[in-house]
């Protein structure tokens, strides 16, 4: 179907070269979705997730075996989640709001992960202290 002056019309399935949405204006992406990636609040979401899972291993008794090998690993993937998920919310003001929440959910967890982590390693150097005090001869 045509206007009067001959250009395709909606209901031929086109649409005019003046009229197409800018890009990242509802235009899919590669992957299907509508909005652009944010691939640093992904990245900081990962992260996160495994200071969590480092964590989490001592609830299932496997990191008991060498807790510090854990903690660490706890700490640093904390360490890397937090300076990422600033980047992942300045990445999605500039993107419309893409991924913001996960970054700061990666934010937010890497705090409480480092101070999970620091009162650990407090506890572990106030048990040897305490230790030393009682075992000390003199």
């Amino acid at each position: 179907m045509s206007d009067a002056d001959g250009t395709p019309t909606a209901a031929d399935g086109q649409q005019s070269q003046g009229h197409l949405p800018a890009q990242g204006q509802g235009v899919p992406a590669q992957g299907g979705d509508s909005l652009p990636r944010n691939r640093a609040a992904q990245v900081s979401g990962v992260f996160a997730l495994g200071a969590i899972g480092a964590l989490g291993n001592f609830a299932t008794g496997i990191a008991l075996i060498n807790p510090g090998i854990f903690v660490a690993l706890a700490a640093l993937c904390a360490l890397i989640a937090i300076p990422v998920g600033h980047v992942g919310r300045f990445r999605g003001k500039r993107l419309g709001g893409s991924g913001r929440g996960v970054a700061l959910a990666a934010i937010l967890t890497g705090w409480l992960v480092l101070l999970v982590c620091l009162l650990a390693a407090l506890a572990f150097i106030g048990l040897v202290a305490g230790l030393a005090a009682l075992t000390d001869n003199t």
